[in-house]
């Protein structure tokens, strides 16, 4: 079955989110969001049809087959409450170092848990250190066969509702990186004196979720508990991240895909002037700006989660830059569409039952999740070296091709925490090439070509000068490193589409999709606003339930 099938076959299950009531509602994720209530009916709505069978690999009786699928699935559950979302996809997240380096019988265990319905949660970050994981203060001392733990982990996703518990550690007797170690902790063999379920922590945003803490006293964990080699957990985590952080931006597309098509229904319906809100040249030019940020998100998540599955040594690279610019694209368009609501952002009822304001705070927190801006744009910019390696673009033709790979055993995913070199961005002389002939008179598009090359020369030219990933102009480097790598993307996919099936969309279209990218907050030409607009219009009358359930929404590049 292809991945974007299963999405629907979900779809299909849930039925309308505008009913009155019901699991995976807009009026039931509003009143457990209200109540800061755990989506418990949604969750066993989502257990009958059968979803943590999508949070195991098949190797280990699951369905989980392909990253774009889970990502399917996971946009899927975020369209109707993304707090839903999270939670559903919290054994994955937190279980990926085991099936990343887990020996045999931790995969089975965990495997068979979250088949059962349990949890897993994931340990890594204490309130005084934040994402500071080697300051960690929690420790395992070895004596004999066994680990004594004690210390105190904070903000863990459903870490009161968890069998097993990964659980970053620091060994005394350890110094450095090499200090750090991940345990596979089984809570129900835990000795109940030994430890403490903190209470939960309220959040402005996810309000259902159930984040909280643990404190360890003397925990008895046997040594066979570490996950792969003690020593190496700072290497694990950063490998598990590297995975988890590329499949983050589908809760982000979404929030604003549901956030568009409401802001949409209401404008069309609403009254002002002698005519309706869509009108007003404004209002259609701030919803096709919203339109282009959708399609230009979705076409960079696609492109970063099939580097994963087809090309995984970038993966550093491109979960990096998936990471930043989708949540940051989805952040900034979501409040400029709460101000054509109005009044109506801050209703909690009437409507669709006031699903939006929710979607607002819930989709500021996806930019924090395995890691904010700051700790991902440091991590890029430790990357950008990469940029001065020759390599053979034909090396990322996998991952503009339409289809979905499978991404076969997570556990056989090969890469290091440092990408050697980046075929993406070194396509880009080929395209631009390519696009230019085609387009011989199209000046806009030349700007935006000439544009992306300048970002690119000058970008390898200051790789090699040894930036500090945590300095501002580190941080800066590595945000137009992240533009620019989406932007070939944007550029290659496109290529890639019209090689495959034509020129099946105006490119102006791509034009402004890398202005969008490489000159945020430049507004686009009128006239290619207006075909946005057009297009936005011929795909809403389709019923929420159904529209966009494919799971990628409208993309500048087509799929076969």
């Amino acid at each position: 079955m292809l991945p974007w099938g299963t999405a629907d076959d979900l779809e299909a299950f849930l039925g309308d989110p505008l009913r009155p009531s019901g699991p995976l509602t807009y009026a039931q994720a509003v009143a457990d969001d209200k109540d800061e209530a755990f989506p418990r009916t949604s969750l066993d709505a989502l257990q009958d049809w059968g979803y943590p069978a999508h949070q195991v690999p098949e190797a280990l009786g699951g369905r989980l087959a392909s990253l774009e699928e889970l990502a399917a699935l996971s946009r899927v559950l975020a369209r109707r409450d993304p707090a839903v979302a999270v939670v559903a996809n919290s054994p994955v997240a937190a279980a990926m170092p085991v099936w990343l380096g887990g020996s045999p019988e931790q995969r089975d265990a965990v495997a068979r848990a979250v088949l059962d319905g349990r949890y897993v949660a994931l340990g890594l970050t204490e309130e005084q250190h934040g994402a500071d994981l080697v300051a960690g203060e929690v420790t395992a001392r070895r004596t004999g066969d066994v680990y004594v733990v004690d210390g105190v982990k904070w903000l863990i996703n459903n870490v009161r509702l968890a069998r097993f518990l990964c659980l970053l550690v620091r060994e005394p007797e350890r110094s450095g990186l090499r200090s750090l170690t991940l345990l596979l902790v089984d809570l129900d063999a835990l000795a109940p004196s030994s430890y403490e379920l903190l209470p939960k922590i309220r959040t402005h945003g996810l309000c259902g979720a159930d984040v909280a803490g643990i404190r360890l006293r003397g925990a008895v964990v046997p040594v066979s508990a570490s996950v792969g080699r003690p020593g190496r957990g700072l290497e694990l985590v950063a490998r598990s991240l590297t995975v988890t952080r590329t499949l983050v931006p589908a809760l982000s597309l979404g929030a604003l895909e549901t956030a568009l098509r409401c802001t949409v229904d209401f404008l069309q319906d609403r009254r002002l002037y002698g005519g309706t809100a869509v009108d007003i040249p404004f209002v259609q030019e701030e919803l096709a700006a919203a339109y282009l940020d959708l399609t230009v998100a979705d076409t960079v998540a696609r492109c970063c989660v099939r580097v994963m599955q087809v090309l995984p040594e970038l993966g550093p690279v491109s979960s990096a830059v998936a990471k930043f610019v989708v949540p940051h694209v989805v952040e900034a368009r979501m409040r400029r569409l709460s101000t054509l609501l109005g009044a109506r952002y801050f209703l909690r009822e009437g409507h669709w039952s006031g699903i939006f304001e929710k979607l607002l705070r819930d989709a500021r927190l996806f930019s924090l999740f395995d890691g904010s801006e700051p700790v991902v744009l440091s991590a890029l910019a430790a990357q950008l070296p990469c940029l001065q390696e020759d390599v053979d673009p034909r090396c990322a033709d996998g991952v503009f091709r339409g289809g979905h790979a499978a991404c076969g055993p997570l556990a056989d995913l090969r890469f290091e925490t440092v990408a050697d070199a980046d075929p993406v961005t070194a396509g880009l002389q080929d395209v631009r090439t390519t696009l230019l002939r085609a387009h011989p008179d199209d000046p806009d598009l030349a700007t935006a070509l000439d544009l992306l090359r300048t970002e690119s020369d000058d970008l390898r030219t200051q790789a090699g000068t040894g930036l500090d990933p945590r300095s501002e102009l580190g941080q800066r480097q590595a945000e137009r490193y992240a533009r620019l790598f989406a932007a070939v993307c944007v550029a290659r996919e496109w290529q890639a589409s019209v090689d495959a099936c034509g020129d099946a969309v105006p490119v102006s279209w791509l034009t402004a999709g890398l202005l969008a990218l490489l000159r945020p907050g430049e507004r686009m030409p009128r006239s290619t606003a207006e075909q946005m607009f057009a297009a936005l219009m011929i795909e809403h009358p389709a019923p929420p339930a159904r529209a966009g359930s494919r799971g990628e929404g409208r993309t500048l590049c087509p799929q076969q």
